[in-house]
């Protein structure tokens, strides 16, 4: 059996890895929160333990959920030029983009801005809860989680972000602009998502579906 140092000087053993960097095959056990596991060859992190990575998933998710409906439906902005005003949410400006027979731009947006980011959301609220709860041997669970992996970097709100402060530089001076609750919103969602990535740590939960 082959020793793994882990940081903090602690010393666990059990699961074959392979290290990224050098291909060195290394068994490792479990390791605490917190703690990484290192190869002993290279000493490139193989292994991160995430802190109280299931809570904050529930937390995380949960809020992202909450921010879903005012971050799709609420107005992201208002622009007014002379006696004319207006203002778009998200999924208003999905349907602007379909009646203007842009077919596909709106679909990409409804698929990677809309679609993805609620089910990713979902999928991890689902997942975390369910092992909470014990659900993690039903064939449903491990599932769920293959399919979290699959679109797990699907979701492009930081793209359609980048997209919303280009057009406000661009329109700034042009006509008066005023942010909306919407990209408050809309800004929040996306810190959520991406916080995801943070705070879920999937080989845990792969090791508690393999221990029951």
């Amino acid at each position: 059996m082959i020793k793994i140092l882990i940081s903090r000087d602690i010393y666990v053993q059990q699961t074959v890895f392979a290290c990224n960097e050098c291909d060195y095959l290394i068994q490792i056990e479990d390791i605490p929160s917190g703690h990484v596991a290192s190869c002993p060859r290279c000493h490139h992190h193989i292994l991160h333990r995430k802190v109280n990575s299931i809570n904050r998933t529930v937390a995380i998710s949960a809020s992202g959920l909450l921010l879903f409906l005012p971050a799709t439906f609420y107005p992201l902005m208002s622009m007014k030029i002379l006696s004319l005003e207006s203002s778009a949410s998200l999924f208003s400006g999905m349907i602007a983009l379909w009646q203007s027979e842009l077919f596909l731009v709106a679909s990409l947006v409804f698929i990677f801005c809309i679609f993805t980011p609620f089910i990713k959301l979902m999928a991890a609220f689902i997942i975390c809860l369910g092992l909470k709860l014990n659900y993690q041997k039903d064939s449903w669970y491990k599932q769920l989680l293959l399919f979290y992996h699959k679109v797990d970097s699907w979701e492009m709100l930081e793209v359609f972000m980048v997209g919303i402060l280009v057009s406000i530089f661009k329109l700034n001076g042009m006509a008066d602009l005023s942010l909306n609750i919407g990209l408050l919103c809309f800004a929040a969602l996306m810190l959520c998502v991406i916080a995801l990535k943070v705070t879920l740590d999937k080989p845990l939960i792969w090791d508690k579906i393999d221990n029951g």
